[in-house]
């Protein structure tokens, strides 16, 4: 992904500002016990009260009005009391999406990537057909993760490392979506508009277009809708080395559009309007 590390650096700085000076709060809509989760970002902390986690939960109006929940989870294998402890931590990040349920489900993360600092950051992306699945609950403001056991004693579980459960508190509205989640969610949409064939893993390579009028693609201004969001992820799915398709989504995650390797473009998803 040629551009990923570069916004991956940026989101770390981000997430640096965050995890040390805290968030300015704000009140989740309705999510004691009921679904969804309010979009935003949700905070583990060490017994110390350093952050060693977080969850950035994007919900988007999909289908038939139903709340699509996004997430992208980072967890740092740190139990210190250091600010600057826990930055350099080794840690994994991974998005998918979350099963909406009446008062939990789970979250199936597919995408992401790993970094063991060693002594730098030196991110490594996660492997093809990474599936990665955790019980959550929502409830008083937080989102619980508990990995889904193989066995009756509870001995055997699927698990990251470092382990992506515990509980996450709601910290405020500021989430930072990622490149990952946007791939999460055009992976979400109906195979027949995306082109991806479902079942089957695709490599990744990954731009930012900061102004929806530096759109480059020529089918994409005339299908362009009045009311369009201005920053998108450019994700280019490749089969092997072959360009399958090209998608444009909005960093509000409220647009995506497709364009074929022949040029071809369509407008797969618009939460303001139609498609086409």
């Amino acid at each position: 992904m040629n551009r990923l590390w570069k916004l991956l650096l940026c989101a770390s700085l981000f997430m640096t500002i965050i995890f040390s000076s805290g968030l300015v709060s704000a009140e989740p809509k309705a999510i004691d016990g009921n679904w969804p989760p309010a979009s935003g970002v949700y905070v583990r902390k060490t017994a110390s009260g350093i952050p060693n986690g977080r969850i950035d939960v994007m919900v988007v109006n999909g289908f038939y009005n139903n709340p699509a929940v996004i997430v992208g989870v980072e967890s740092r294998n740190y139990e210190g009391n250091t600010h600057e402890g826990s930055d350099m931590a080794p840690r994994i990040y991974i998005a998918g999406h979350m099963d909406v349920g009446l008062n939990s489900g789970e979250v199936i993360l597919t995408h992401g990537y790993t970094d063991k600092r060693n002594p730098v950051p030196d991110p490594q992306v996660l492997p093809l057909m990474t599936y990665i699945v955790y019980d959550a609950t929502v409830k008083n403001k937080a989102i619980a993760l508990t990995p889904q056991y193989f066995d009756g004693a509870k001995t055997r579980a699927m698990r990251t490392d470092p382990d992506l459960a515990g509980t996450y508190m709601y910290e405020g509205v500021y989430s930072s979506p990622s490149a990952f989640m946007a791939i999460a969610w055009v992976r979400q949409q109906n195979p027949k508009l995306t082109g991806l064939e479902p079942g089957r893993d695709y490599r990744y390579e990954d731009g930012y277009i900061d102004d929806v009028r530096k759109i480059s693609y020529p089918g994409i201004q005339a299908i362009r809708p009045p009311i369009a969001p201005k920053e998108y992820f450019e994700l280019k799915a490749y089969d092997g080395e072959t360009l399958v398709q090209t998608f444009l989504v909005s960093r509000d995650f409220n647009q995506i559009y497709r364009i074929r390797p022949d040029g071809d473009a369509m407008l797969i998803f618009n939460n303001q309007g139609g498609v086409g």
